[in-house]
């Protein structure tokens, strides 16, 4: 046992001998008060030998932790400091997202019939689908199915009785801009699904699933399940199977520009099956593409093309809907900060940017999160955004920003919803295998966060006594990652044991 935890269950035994006095003597007791009479000195201490180890050398870090219920500071070491953030960059976006649009804003996308639909079942004219900036058109809310939502849509075209389409099949994506990626992620890693591009009509996640199958025939190329099966993307398979343990090593990549992945390397045939996610480019055309292959497999004639839409399209008067999908923000939220899904996190940027300046741009959306900033009582120049899922290092907040914000989504009208998006120990998101054991589980919820070099994790963690207790622990120059998470779970689980 360590000494701080000696000093802290030494302190256990008294602190019910202290209740009962004060219940004898009428007065009112809260762990709070208890903390700050009795026992401030020795929690600031436990904590402050936990960040002082030396697994945190050559490490920058600051840490900002305090009690909601009464404003009270428990530990500031350069809680004012600006530090990258990671993935706790999602914290600001996603409360942005409660504050603006709550929790009840939905995205609609619509399947329209841009033409008339004569007696025979010809259209004569495009079928459109018009985007919202939705990221949930996936299989995610739909058992894991990809084509789920545009195979729905394919049955509405037919259940119209439509069986030719003597148009296009256009992809409305003019919600957003077309700048898909952020100019500060790293150029090298852009065909990795914590890349995906953000764009107005989205699919999947704007990436194609590939899996590589197991074999027993070395020198044979190797067997992919690619997901969606679609024509939009070439892939290059260079990879083999091989009988030698030592050589397996393979890699993905896309060009750049391309729908073209290239498969090269050796795959062990004892292998477990490997699961990989490559970004697409260009995700409206994506969408429009699959959904065209999914009308012609159920028997519906596609005369035209897919594609993006463009000015003449807006002359079409007539146009009839056929079929619509709607999910909401509080769907949204959840999926990025329990999954910590970067596309997501882009997705509800612009999204404010498109519904609250008018907007559809990454500038539109910070300038909403600059604008929360300001309730919260920073000004814009003492901190830096430019992303809103945390993948860029340039995004530099304080843990007392980081503390602000989560002490204001405490008692915020949407807290429970922002609350259960985050994820918990031992259960759920990135803490499901962080502070597991029953005295800690279900009792931290925090975002975690994570690049190169950066390690953040911040949260609350719930007291017996129905206090709050507000932590945010970023560090940078991180060599070792379980080093870093391991001070940050012990920081909580200190926490945790003292204030239940």
């Amino acid at each position: 046992m360590s000494p701080n935890r000696m000093n802290q269950r030494k302190f256990t035994v008294p602190r019910y001998f202290l209740t009962v006095l004060f219940l004898v003597f009428g007065l009112s007791l809260t762990t709070s008060l208890i903390t700050t009479v009795f026992g401030q000195g020795i929690l600031e201490e436990n904590l402050k030998a936990v960040i002082q180890s030396p697994l945190l050398k050559n490490t920058s870090y600051g840490i900002s932790i305090g009690c909601i219920n009464n404003n009270a500071s428990i530990l500031d070491y350069r809680g004012g400091e600006l530090f990258s953030v990671a993935s706790n960059m999602k914290i600001l976006t996603t409360a942005a997202a409660l504050e603006y649009l709550g929790p009840n804003f939905e995205y609609k996308t619509y399947i329209t019939a841009n033409g008339t639909v004569t007696s025979s079942g010809e259209l004569r004219g495009n079928l459109v689908i018009k985007g919202s900036g939705d990221p949930n058109l996936s299989g995610r809310f739909y058992q894991g199915k990809i084509t789920a939502i545009p195979e729905a849509w394919a049955n509405a075209v037919a259940s119209r009785g439509i069986s030719v389409i003597y148009g296009d099949i256009v992809a409305d994506d003019t919600v957003f801009d077309r700048n898909y990626t952020n100019p500060n992620w790293p150029v090298n890693q852009l065909s990795q699904w914590y890349c995906a591009p953000s764009c107005g009509l989205s699919f999947n996640d704007n990436c194609v699933d590939i899996t590589v199958l197991p074999n027993k025939k070395p020198g044979d190329t190797v067997a992919l399940l690619v997901e969606p099966d679609t024509a939009y993307v070439t892939i290059v398979n260079n990879c083999t199977y091989t009988a030698n343990k030592k050589e397996h090593g393979y890699s993905l990549y896309r060009k750049p520009g391309t729908n073209q992945i290239s498969l090269k390397g050796k795959f062990w045939i004892n292998a477990a099956i490997e699961k990989h996610w490559v970004t697409v480019h260009n995700p409206a055309l994506y969408l429009a593409t699959v959904f065209k292959e999914i009308l012609v497999k159920k028997g519906i004639t596609v005369i035209g093309q897919p594609r993006l839409i463009n000015e003449g399209d807006y002359s079409i008067v007539k146009r009839e809907v056929i079929a619509s999908t709607i999910s909401t923000m509080e769907q949204t939220v959840t999926a990025t900060n329990k999954n910590s899904q970067n596309f997501y996190a882009e997705q509800i940027l612009k999204t404010l940017g498109a519904h609250v300046q008018g907007s559809g741009t990454l500038q539109a959306g910070i300038a909403v999160l600059s604008d929360f900033m300001k309730k919260l009582g920073f000004d814009m120049q003492a901190y830096q955004i430019v992303d809103g899922c945390g993948l860029s290092k340039g995004n530099r907040l304080s843990p007392n920003m980081i503390t602000a914000i989560l002490t204001y989504m405490n008692k915020h009208p949407y807290k429970n919803v922002f609350y259960n998006s985050l994820p918990s120990s031992g259960v759920d998101g990135g803490l499901q295998h962080r502070n597991v054991s029953a005295k800690y589980r279900n009792k931290i919820h925090a975002k975690t966060g994570y690049i190169a070099g950066v390690s953040a994790l911040s949260g609350y963690v719930d007291t017996s006594a129905g206090d709050t207790i507000v932590f945010s622990f970023l560090i940078n120059n991180v060599k070792s990652l379980s080093d870093a998470r391991k001070i940050q779970d012990e920081v909580c689980a200190t926490l945790a044991e003292y204030y239940n």
